[in-house]
């Protein structure tokens, strides 16, 4: 005998009209709890990979099954209203009869949350994967014109499989590749395959909600960025005008750049910097600058067509648009990037060499080989003081032009940091999770509810089963599509570190 027995009967066989109904489902013995699923008539004739059977019988009279029948067969009396289960005629034992309604559970969504935890939600797992598949299975019996549309569907997962293959060539990704902007166009690519084949494979429908909250969210992106383009057509005539206004933003950024250099090569706030390494700093990041404006100049009509280019991508929506953005703010940033390179290297090559000279002042001896110490002979001493003076007084003018480098580097990065979120919660837009949490709750649910049915003068538990809506921010969350790279989380400390410490801040 099993220490526990559980019974899931649905609440459409409690409104029948028939005195006595079959009842239709499978049995499954998990850790020595016997469960009873017992299934919907509608799903009955429905082939699955469970074999689904008569296992007994639902009478709202008293059982007259007869002592010859055969044993371990299921009758479950209503009396008064009084639910009762047995397996011997007139021998009633002790179950758990957990009534459940199939329309809420079938969609069960966020359950899939909780599968790791398979003492208390397995049984609930099982019923809710089988619910969901049957449910897929009529609909497909239901609609046969859908195999035309698998056709083209599988054709279509073909044709972007090999764009893939072809975009993740070696070569191809060291070249184009490496603009934000295709990156974004490869990653769009890689969700419709993963679109279309939660569409096309038979899957729980949690995968299937999840695709069509990705196509909701790419729709809406698609409207954004139609939005965008009309009121930058109402405010510029053609996107010359607009590359025009991008080209006179650089260009006032690079002359502030070149304000800042010129007050840096100076007395910046009254602070009086090594003269001779002022002045090569200050013209080196100038020659690097007017450079770099001359590279933009000479490069202006491959840059207008290039734009151009884009303005016409991003007609496909906001987060091409920003995808756009992040290239166009890298374009016109790159010399205070290469300048900060510069500035970071130097700063981190005196703090080094300053951290290894102090040594000379804590008395430690020189350690060529593990075991072995030698003191520092006179000369090591004296070039090493004379070469850690040097640089303790070179430090405050490499130390200034590296502060101004350094916050201008970490505006930039925050910047596209920004823009990269941005970009992520655009094509994760929970539009469609919304109305489901707000209009249908039970493909939200999180919780299942069990109350207990009075049920006087009987061994059988009865307990009514009802789910329990999620949280919103739940239910965001386990909808969100997998194939989206979502962006890691920002370590301040570590950002804060290697600000301190000279080493090169990257995009966040």
């Amino acid at each position: 005998m099993f220490e526990k027995q559980v019974i899931f009967f649905p609440t459409t066989l409690l409104g029948t009209s028939n005195i006595t109904v079959e009842l239709f489902g499978y049995t499954k013995l998990i850790q020595n709890v016997k469960y009873y699923f017992v299934l919907p008539h509608d799903m009955k004739n429905i082939n699955t990979e469970c074999e689904v059977q008569t296992i007994g019988h639902f009478t709202k009279t008293s059982c007259r099954c007869s002592k010859q029948e055969l044993s371990n067969i299921l009758c479950i009396t209503e009396n008064n209203g009084y639910l009762n289960a047995s397996l011997l005629p007139e021998q009633f034992e002790h179950f758990v009869l957990v009534i459940y309604d199939p329309s809420r559970l079938y969609d069960y969504g966020t359950l899939i949350e909780y599968e790791n935890d398979s003492q208390k939600f397995i049984c609930f797992t099982m019923l809710s994967k089988w619910l969901s598949n049957t449910n897929q299975i009529q609909n497909h019996n239901q609609k046969s014109k859908t195999i035309t549309f698998q056709r083209f569907i599988k054709y279509l997962l073909i044709i972007l499989n090999v764009l893939i293959n072809i975009f993740e060539i070696k070569c191809i990704q060291l070249t184009i590749f490496q603009l934000t902007l295709f990156k974004h166009i490869l990653g769009v690519i890689k969700n419709y395959v993963w679109f279309l084949e939660n569409l096309t494979h038979k899957k729980r429908i949690l995968s299937k909600e999840k695709a069509v909250n990705y196509l909701i969210a790419c729709i809406c992106d698609a409207i954004f960025g139609i939005t965008v383009l009309y009121l930058l057509n109402t405010t510029f005539k053609s996107s010359n005008e607009l590359f025009s206004y991008i080209s006179s933003i650089s260009h006032h950024a690079i002359k502030v750049l070149q304000g800042t250099l010129q007050w840096l090569m100076g007395s910046p706030a009254g602070l009086k910097l090594n003269d001779p390494l002022n002045s090569l700093l200050g013209t080196c990041f100038l020659y690097l600058v007017n450079l770099w404006w001359s590279f933009l100049i000479i490069c202006r009509p491959f840059l207008e067509l290039t734009f151009q280019v884009y303005v016409f991508i991003g007609i496909f929506g906001l987060s091409y648009q920003i995808a756009i953005l992040e290239d166009v703010l890298a374009v016109v940033s790159f010399h205070i990037y290469c300048i900060y390179v510069y500035a970071a290297w130097l700063y981190n090559l005196q703090r080094k060499s300053l951290m290894i000279l102090a040594k000379l002042f804590v008395g430690r001896s020189c350690n060529p080989q593990p075991g072995r110490t030698t003191p520092y002979t006179t000369q090591q001493l004296y070039v090493g003081t004379i070469s850690f003076a040097i640089l303790l007084f070179l430090l405050p003018t490499t130390l200034i032009y590296y502060i101004v480098f350094v916050v201008m580097r970490t505006i930039m990065v925050m910047a596209r940091g920004i823009l990269i979120r941005l970009r992520y919660v655009l094509q994760v837009l929970p539009v469609y999770t919304t109305l489901i949490w707000l209009v249908k709750p039970s493909s939200s649910t999180g919780i299942i509810k069990m109350n207990i049915v009075g049920n006087a003068n009987s061994s059988t538990v009865v307990l009514n089963a009802t789910v329990v809506a999620d949280s919103w921010w739940a239910t965001v969350r386990c909808y969100l599509p997998e194939s989206v790279e979502q962006p890691p989380a920002v370590s301040w400390l570590t950002l804060a570190n290697r600000a301190c410490t000279g080493k090169i801040l990257y995009p966040i």
